[in-house]
């Protein structure tokens, strides 16, 4: 490595800066990585010209004509792009703003008096994925990413080393007990669905499907260290479908119907909202 440090760039669309606290989360770690670097721009130093850097980075969903500017301009002025987060790289939950036309949620938001002013961001008619603009070279998942995944990146990136991808689902990481799943069996695993609030209690060992309770952890990608699972909560699907699967939604619903009565799905709210609230804006299926 030469005497000059790779240059970092982080740019900011629509989102919530999660992912950029989950950077900052890598806390004694940081020293290590700065060493490694020179951050040239950052939502914190307030940079306005985006000059060519090493590395660049994108934080948030590809939801305004701001957003797709910026994205062409990082693209151009960086050696090597790398989506940051579940947004840039699926749509996230901003993503979930597809199922309505741009014009009627702005009318719901601001009523009558929608901004119109031409120096604010116009919404696009729908959020993008990036890669779907631009070239990427390299996805961090996770809503947020966790901080070793972004450690391991980075430095892959700039020592020339190949970033492995993850190809198995959660349920890998995942360490509580299986008991009835694995079993071949004529009847459904379970007969309701219920969510986490419907339950007096949940048993924190063993499987959020033989419960009754849905989790996205077989249509999900590894790679967070089953850190809801941990705590308790199902998997929500955040890191992105398993290499090969098309539609993660689509995949959920096919994969618990095997294991639940159609007929309780019916009656479980928001199932669209579990199965697609991350990779709605990725999903051909969603958008045909």
């Amino acid at each position: 490595m030469s005497e000059q440090k790779p240059t970092v760039a982080i740019g900011l669309l629509s989102g919530c800066f999660g992912c950029l606290m989950s950077f900052l989360d890598l806390a004694d770690d940081l020293a290590e990585v700065f060493n490694l670097i020179e951050f040239r721009r950052c939502p914190f130093n307030d940079v306005r010209e985006l000059e060519h850097v090493t590395v660049g980075m994108l934080e948030g969903a590809l939801s305004t004509d701001h957003d797709m500017k910026l994205a062409k301009e990082m693209r151009e002025k960086c050696d090597v792009l790398v989506s940051l987060g579940t947004c840039p790289s699926y749509g996230g939950i901003p993503g979930m703003r597809n199922f309505q036309d741009s014009k009627t949620i702005c009318e719901d938001v601001y009523g009558r008096r929608v901004p119109d002013d031409e120096e604010l961001p116009q919404l696009l008619p729908a959020v993008v994925t990036l890669a779907s603009v631009v070239k990427v070279d390299y996805f961090i998942r996770g809503c947020p990413p966790t901080t070793e995944k972004i450690k391991e990146t980075l430095v892959a990136i700039l020592e020339g080393k190949k970033v492995p991808e993850k190809t198995r689902n959660l349920c890998v990481e995942c360490p509580r007990t299986k008991e009835s799943i694995l079993t071949p069996r004529r009847g459904f695993l379970t007969q309701g669905v219920r969510s986490v609030m419907e339950l007096d209690e949940i048993d924190p060992t063993r499987c959020f499907l033989e419960q009754g309770v849905v989790c996205m952890g077989l249509v999900t990608v590894e790679g967070c260290n089953a850190r809801c699972l941990g705590d308790n909560m199902p998997c929500r699907g955040c890191m992105g479908p398993v290499p090969g699967v098309p539609s993660q939604g689509n995949k959920l619903i096919d994969a618990v119907a095997t294991l639940i009565p159609s007929g309780a799905l019916m009656f479980f709210e928001d199932s669209v909202g579990i199965a697609f609230r991350y990779t709605h804006a990725a999903d051909e299926s969603m958008r045909k």
